[in-house]
């Protein structure tokens, strides 16, 4: 072999080398996902109304969303409440595909349902890769023999793409990923087979890795309870500011429907908008915006933050309605059309629609006006009268008990006439709930004491426990079955929420205890069923009676201002269960509610002692034994002259006075304490 031959086989060497360096070990190219999408992005006919390559010209409020996704950028997660037609899954869809192309790594990518997660793989994932060369000769093709490419994962070199439903736990922690798009995350569980927040299974996927990313995105749903609300408050707030034609004025585009500014139109004499007329109001100067301006305003603007430099500037927040939709896709004037037919379908009663448009065309959370209390209006109507004193005209008391982790939570609710009802007082006891009672430091046997002191009338008579309901639907399920067996005699029953709609507040109860033949013991412990929407919906609707009477509800303002927060957290909203609308009681994210289950409780006691179906002489037999009315007037501090009675009320001699109905054991026992 010559000098020139052995030069030239250095020359290929080094060529070869160069070539495999630069396809195998090169470092990803430091581009952002705006110049990936532009170069390398086809959109499909499949999923696009516009085909082709992909230019952001055409929505420019996406360059800065998907720049803060790009490698290069310091942001960690990425949370968009955007409204319809508005291109946020191809946002995801280009981070997705720049992370194939660029830096591939492992992927997890969530929707609501495991159906909805087949889909988007084959409507969305599939399309892009198929449309796009740069993925097409990255990712593996699918082959009928190899697993390597299915529906619901998607290898390439050096990461895959696996694809989730947030319904699903096992899909949810089932390998670590380093990046993870969460989409449509309002329509998550809030609970996934029993293992907690589908997104924070899912995110926790992600600890092993430093340079992760997050994306989530969502139209938002019920005020309050709005995954996507709730992060995007969480983060720096961004909504897009564009200029005005006219004055060059920065502002976002808005809704005029409540404001002076905005978008506007004219009425037809049917009340309906002249499409023609639609315009927006400049909040500035008042000139009138014609559509037609609108690309040269979205091309002008840019995102400012409300809260610039939340946590540090590792999450940013885009906020973004359907009133910056391209022109060609959405229209001011469809738009002015279908808030007309909302408000027309609300005046019927029916306020599907408008729902529809607040939480899908102006991305905005809608303030449902079912079933609420107003905790700061309790708080003003509660009376000056002490803690574990019985009001004038309640007789009888019941208790809830709700059974945390760590405590018991004890609350003493009197009755009266109608159900009229006083939270009398609320006892927090703290330890194991899995000791037995007989154990040092149970919280049962502090709970026994409890449930055996005295609580006082206002007469200074004791008021009788007659039922105490214990919630057995957590995690000490034998404990609250052991502690009930050993005091059914004092009432004390052990009892389970269930949330399906129209269930009575107190159903039959079933034996839990087995012989050893297997059979269920009929004299063994009883789990009596709630139904706790039933209670709610009657709870809630006596929290808003304003007078004292049948049904209202008397309040301490000596009790904790938690108490009020806890009894007024949840609300009555509507969801979608397959398309079909079904009213649910949902609580906050982080928000407490066990004065309100304990309420549950202590109605459901006054159910099972047939309260509500007690007559005047039942009344008055329980009256006689606490209230001394014939010699105090309850308005008054001084005696007063014994009141005109009904013929059917019994005399203010209450010694031998029998029980109400459904109580054949307290007949036999003489002493308060023996219903105790």
């Amino acid at each position: 072999m010559g000098a020139r031959d052995l030069e030239l086989d250095l020359v290929n060497a080094d060529d070869l080398v160069r070539a495999v360096f630069a396809e195998f070990l090169a470092p990803p190219p430091l581009i952002t996902v705006t110049d990936w999408a532009e170069r390398s992005r086809v959109l499909s006919g499949k999923d696009s109304s516009e085909p082709g390559p992909y230019r952001v010209a055409r929505t420019p409020y996406a360059r800065e969303p998907m720049d803060c996704l790009s490698q290069t950028s310091p942001v960690e997660e990425v949370v968009l409440m955007w409204g319809a037609q508005t291109s946020k899954t191809t946002i995801g869809s280009n981070w997705l595909g720049y992370l194939v192309d660029t830096n591939p790594g492992p992927v997890m990518i969530v929707q609501p349902t495991i159906d909805m997660a087949k889909r988007y793989s084959r409507q969305r994932l599939a399309p892009m890769i198929e449309e796009s060369p740069a993925l097409r000769r990255k990712v593996t093709e699918n082959r009928s023999r190899d697993d390597a490419n299915t529906t619901l994962l998607k290898e390439f070199a050096g990461g895959f793409m696996a694809v989730a439903g947030a319904n699903s736990a096992a899909g949810l922690r089932s390998m670590p990923v380093r990046d993870l798009f969460l989409d449509e995350i309002d329509g998550y569980p809030i609970d996934v087979d029993g293992e907690g927040d589908p997104i924070k299974l899912a995110e926790a996927r992600q600890t092993t890795f430093a340079r992760r990313k997050r994306l989530k995105t969502s139209t938002p749903t019920t005020r309050d309870f709005s995954r996507i609300e709730a992060a995007y408050m969480a983060s720096d707030r961004c909504r897009y500011h564009v200029p005005c034609p006219h004055c060059q004025g920065l502002q976002p585009l808005e809704w005029g429907a409540d404001t002076e500014h905005g978008i506007k139109w004219d009425k037809a004499p049917d009340g309906s908008p002249v499409r023609a007329s639609v315009r927006c109001v400049c909040r500035h100067c008042g000139a009138e915006i014609r559509e037609h301006a609108k690309p040269a305003m979205l091309a002008a603007g840019r995102w400012v933050p409300d809260a610039p430099g939340a946590q540090g500037g590792r999450v940013r927040g885009f906020h973004l309605s359907s009133l910056y939709s391209p022109l060609g896709w959405l229209s001011w004037a469809d738009l002015a059309d279908e808030w007309h037919r909302a408000r027309l379908a609300t005046s019927t009663g029916d306020v599907s629609l408008l729902r529809v448009f607040v939480n899908t065309r102006l991305a905005d959370t809608f303030e449902e006006q079912g079933d609420k209390a107003d905790e700061h209006a309790l708080r003003r109507r509660a009376s000056d009268i002490p803690l574990r004193q019985v009001h004038w005209g309640l007789y009888v008391i019941t208790l809830g008990v709700d059974v945390q982790g760590d405590r018991l939570e004890a609350y003493a609710w009197a009755w009266g006439r109608g159900l009229e009802r006083q939270l009398v007082d609320r006892q927090v006891i703290y330890g194991d709930p899995a000791l037995p009672e007989s154990e040092p430091g149970s919280p049962w046997a502090a709970l026994t004491d409890y449930r055996r002191t005295p609580i006082l009338h206002a007469s200074g008579k004791p008021v009788p426990v007659l039922a105490c309901m214990i919630d057995s639907g957590g995690h000490h399920t034998q404990a609250v079955y052991s502690y009930a067996r050993g005091h059914q005699h004092a009432g004390v029953c052990a009892v389970k929420g269930s949330s399906q709609s129209g269930r009575s507040v107190l159903g039959k109860p079933t034996p839990q205890d087995l012989t050893w033949r297997g059979e269920k013991h009929k004299r063994g412990v009883l789990l009596w069923p709630i139904g706790t929407d039933t209670a709610k919906s009657e709870i809630y609707g006596r929290l808003r009676i304003a007078e004292p009477g049948p049904g209202y509800v008397h309040l301490s303002r000596h009790l904790p201002p938690d108490v009020f927060e806890q009894l007024t957290a949840e609300r009555l909203v509507t969801r979608y269960v397959k398309g079909h609308p079904r009213l649910e009681w949902v609580k906050p994210a982080g928000r407490r509610n066990e004065a309100l289950d304990c309420a549950v409780y202590a109605l459901a006691g006054a159910h099972k002692l047939g309260m509500d179906r007690w007559r005047e002489g039942d009344w008055s037999k329980w009256a006689a034994r606490v209230e001394v009315r014939d010699l105090f007037d309850q308005d008054a501090a001084e005696p007063a002259p014994p009141p005109q009675k009904p013929d059917d009320e019994a005399p203010a001699t209450p010694a031998a006075a029998p029980s109400p109905p459904q109580q054949p054991r307290l007949r036999r026992r003489g002493s308060i304490r023996g219903h105790l």
